[in-house]
């Protein structure tokens, strides 16, 4: 019984500090981010939250969700955040890139085309 308790005992407090030192890596990812950047937070309890980071302190963080409705800003405490990144903008996606090369196709049979009726 009281290895039980003392495992019990000991997990619990190996939480705590991994928690509390979770915690504090994330506000120092937090303060490494520029203020007006996109970012994307997940929270533990698993609820995302995407915006513009607007004010990152001691405590918290705070976003500006990118609605068409205009919302107020969210305050995270940083005991909540399970994850903080930058939100990628721009990029080349496979959608992109198939249109890019539809328009290359058609141009270059247009341009055959155009050299074909030439030719006559």
């Amino acid at each position: 019984m009281r290895t039980v308790t003392l495992g019990i005992i000991l997990s619990v407090l190996s939480f705590t500090t991994a928690y509390g030192q979770e915690a504090s890596d994330w506000r120092a990812v937090a303060h490494g981010i520029p203020l007006g950047s996109r970012v994307r937070i997940e929270r533990l309890d698993g609820a995302r939250v995407s915006g513009t980071l607007m004010r990152a302190d001691a405590n918290s963080v705070t976003v500006k969700k990118n609605t068409r409705r205009p919302e107020p800003a969210v305050t995270i405490p940083f005991e909540q955040v399970g994850k903080i990144e930058r939100a990628k903008e721009g990029g080349f996606s496979i959608g992109k890139a198939i249109a890019v090369g539809a328009g290359a196709g058609a141009g270059a049979m247009l341009t055959l085309i155009l050299f074909a009726m030439q030719l006559d």
